[in-house]
């Protein structure tokens, strides 16, 4: 099927923000964001289109069940980064559609004639070969030249993405306190990317004048998720710090140099999310009203709350369980090991990191991981339903007598 059978006549369809950016970069570009510029609603769904939007015109594809908007404009209207008005007409522009971006690299627009050109190039040159011409300039002339580009670049972003800067589209980035989280998650993907000075002071402007104070937790949580999951996780929590957002956005966070040092410990490992969260925030006061406020999953949060009881345990049994037989099984029971048995071999990881942090030897490491490993099975392999039977009609004994009897099966390893 021909790109124009979906597409309204007299309208241009276009992939933005940060598809096209990743795949000017040769990376995966993943989601496209899709623009639709000269149609009305009524055009859209004469083509097939399924209206689904709220506050402007979005609609899904009638085969791919993809997104496309209607070029739009925006206008602050109060605060936050809900409080716009948005809108849409055939008389807006592609430029005042890319004008209301965040960033440059995010601002560029790339037609459809235009992936099919560049997917064409790197079978052709091989994905590494075409990202080299790409930013080497020398397809520029194919891309953004002529009456129709493939490439519409108004705020000069590739070049930005050439010179590895976030540079703001216009001034009225400083009206979307989510910008600040974007540019952070953006850091924490691109390690080699910095941020324009202008662009710096901003979000600096933004937490002084109070924007940033109206993020939902929802919102700040999206962000740091995503950002966690990146190479750098810790140059997201360094920018929110330098701009002053860190203790608005995350109020009781504690960042220091361990805390750096887990996180990069934990993206080397390639631990899981709730495992980064856990490592992020295991130190803060109340770690569970920390996570409820910030609308983390159950899962981030239980987490978080499992380490930050387990470190407290281990500063009171110390390197040496067998000192203290009853607090390390009390500290194995306490993590429900018994029914989520998985989620203890997690925490184990999680500790393990602690611990490398803590200059522990990688022998040591081992060494210590292994020894709770064999007391939690020492303690999982016994039958507490057999002891439950031996107990007759005497059911208050059970409780005490399964214990005792797990306590036994841990000394029995401890003095091995």
């Amino acid at each position: 099927m021909s790109l124009s059978a979906h597409c309204p006549e007299g309208a241009v369809i276009y992939a933005v923000g940060g598809a096209v950016r990743d795949q000017l970069l040769g990376l995966p570009a993943g989601d496209y964001d899709w623009v639709v510029v000269g149609a009305t609603p009524e055009q859209m769904v004469a083509k097939g289109y399924v209206p689904v939007g709220g506050d402007f015109p979005v609609f899904l594809h009638p085969q791919t069940k993809e997104e496309y908007a209607l070029a739009r404009t925006e206008r602050k209207s109060g605060r936050g980064y809900q409080g716009f008005t948005f809108y849409t007409g055939v008389d807006v522009s592609l430029e005042q559609d890319l004008l209301r971006r965040d960033l440059t690299v995010n601002a560029m627009a790339l037609r459809q004639e235009g992936q099919l050109f560049l997917k064409k190039k790197g079978q052709e040159l091989g994905e590494e070969a075409l990202r080299q011409q790409l930013m080497s300039g020398a397809l520029d002339r194919v891309l953004t030249e002529g009456e129709e580009p493939f490439l519409a670049d108004p705020f000069n972003g590739l070049e930005d993405l050439r010179q590895k800067i976030f540079r703001h589209v216009s001034e009225a980035f400083i009206e979307d306190p989510v910008r600040i989280l974007r540019l952070a998650r953006f850091l924490a993907r691109f390690e080699d990317f910095s941020v324009a000075t202008d662009t710096l002071s901003y979000c600096q402007k933004m937490v002084t004048n109070g924007e940033v104070d109206h993020l939902v937790a929802e919102r700040v949580w999206q962000e740091l998720s995503k950002a966690l999951m990146q190479t750098k996780p810790a140059r997201s929590i360094e920018f929110l710090l330098e701009v002053g957002a860190l203790q608005r956005v995350l109020p009781g966070f504690i960042w220091d140099a361990e805390a750096a040092r887990a996180i990069a410990l934990a993206v080397q490992k390639g631990l899981p999310l709730p495992l980064r969260y856990a490592l992020l925030v295991y130190r803060v006061d109340e770690v569970k009203a920390f996570s409820q406020a910030l609308r983390v999953p159950l899962v981030c949060r239980d987490a978080a709350v499992l380490l930050a009881q387990w470190e407290c345990a281990m500063g009171e049994i110390g390197s040496e369980p067998a000192h203290h037989p009853e607090a390390a099984l009390n500290a194995i029971l306490a993590t429900d090991a018994i029914r989520k048995p998985q989620r203890f071999a997690e925490l184990l990881q999680a500790y393990a990191v602690l611990l490398a942090v803590r200059d522990l030897d990688a022998t040591q490491i081992v060494c210590h991981i292994q020894r709770w490993q064999q007391l939690f099975e020492a303690v999982v392999a016994v039958d507490a339903g057999a002891i439950a039977k031996s107990c007759g009609a005497d059911t208050g004994k059970i409780k005490e007598t399964v214990y005792q009897a797990r306590l036994h099966a841990l000394n029995s390893v401890l003095s091995a």
